[in-house]
């Protein structure tokens, strides 16, 4: 089930070029239908979707406990994001805010892009590369997406690219991050329409930044590249250098201060079952699939994060039309951190009402969590589905 392809089946050809039937549409209708509108029509939607976002943006499309004002909260000294009219960039460390990893471009904006999570994909292009990975359902059935967000690495091949909801954009926000997508659901679209955030989006395909492969059929053949959506990006005349001051990171442990082998387990339903194995030889918790073993579609190389941070969320229905999701990852609730083979339990919270706060890690003492350096993969699962922990016997 699928409830946006028809916003995303018809926008390039698989030379890249876009079709007529698309254009320059802003956003797809509720039946994902992209056509020219009268200007009085466009004139009416525009207004609506100004008095919607205003409307939603008071309730911030969650259901967890409210955070208290930004500069109170863990963390909220951070320098505000995404502001492209006053930029204060953060000084270039030569480390990843988002993995901790050393790279020449550290300070770069970050780009996150939406990726399927559906078996016919498999296996998706550009997981391995990824320093941050948020990993959400997109439906209330709880099948699943991803936002994988790309500073230090910069993958040769992106995709299946997918449409992006409004959750998304919130996460993205907080690390200052420009996301690339394949359309949207209405409430996403609505408010990138109305300026709240800045994207790549194919439908428009800026700079040819998207081109469609003729091995998978449509909506599940979009694809990129980092290079292509950077370009696309400057060209745009996005802001280049981030805003994120960055999570605090660590080194791997000595091989003594790990702990033992264990398995994560998610209970998606079906083929969006994942687990994480972790080996105490690398200090990696190696990603499965449905039982299958994840490597990255262009290169085969194994998904394998550092961390894997488990934050307990809400998931309902939205309300409006295209029968979407609301996930809860604004406001506060339990958290579960994975790493070096140990069990970090505690709360994340992220504010409400102001988009630009980032989710904040804190240890049961309510002090921000250190990260092992590489790739952070953060999942949002909501009680009924629950994530289990079973540990190797110590040696």
């Amino acid at each position: 089930m699928d409830p946006d392809k028809s916003s995303e089946g018809n926008g390039l050809r698989s030379d890249g070029g876009l079709q007529n039937n698309v254009g320059n549409a802003p956003f797809a209708s509720a039946k994902g239908q992209n056509k020219w509108l009268p200007l009085g029509i466009v004139a009416a939607i525009v207004v609506l979707g100004l008095l919607g976002y205003f409307v939603f943006a008071g309730r911030g499309g969650s259901k967890n406990q409210q955070v208290g004002n930004n500069s109170n909260t863990p963390g909220g000294s951070l320098p505000a994001a995404g502001n492209a009219a006053s930029p204060t960039p953060v000084p270039n460390t030569g480390f990843s805010g988002l993995s901790g990893v050393a790279c020449a471009d550290a300070n770069r904006r970050p780009i996150g892009v939406m990726l399927s999570s559906d078996p016919i994909t498999r296996p998706v292009s550009g997981f391995a590369s990824a320093d941050m990975v948020f990993e959400l359902p997109v439906l209330t059935n709880d099948v699943t997406r991803f936002l994988a967000i790309y500073q230090c690495g910069h993958p040769s091949e992106i995709g299946s690219i997918r449409s992006v909801r409004h959750d998304y954009l919130f996460l993205a926000e907080g690390v200052d991050t420009i996301v690339a997508h394949w359309g949207g659901s209405y409430h996403a679209l609505n408010r990138i329409a109305a300026g709240e955030f800045q994207t790549i989006n194919a439908l428009t395909n800026p700079d040819n930044a998207y081109f469609r492969k003729n091995t998978l059929p449509a909506p599940y053949n979009g694809f990129s590249t980092y290079d292509r959506l950077w370009d696309a990006l400057q060209k745009l005349g996005y802001r280049t250098t981030t805003n994120f001051a960055g999570y605090p990171f660590k080194d791997d442990p000595a091989p003594a201060d790990r702990g033992p082998g264990g398995t994560l387990t998610i209970n998606w339903p079906g083929a969006f079952k994942a687990s994480f194995e972790y080996d105490p030889a690398t200090n990696r918790y190696q990603r499965f699939w449905a039982g299958v073993k994840q490597v990255d579609g262009a290169d085969k190389t194994p998904v394998a994060p550092s961390v894997v941070a488990i934050m307990t969320a809400t998931n309902g229905p939205m309300t409006g039309p295209g029968g979407y999701n609301d996930e809860g990852i604004e406001g506060s609730n339990k958290l579960v951190v994975y790493e070096d083979g140990k069990v970090i339990t505690g709360t994340w919270k992220k504010n409400e009402l102001e988009k630009k706060d980032p989710v904040h890690f804190l240890d049961d003492k309510g002090q921000p969590i250190t990260f092992t350096r590489g790739q952070v993969w953060i999942a949002a699962v909501e009680p009924e589905v629950g994530a289990t922990w079973v540990a190797a016997s110590a040696k």
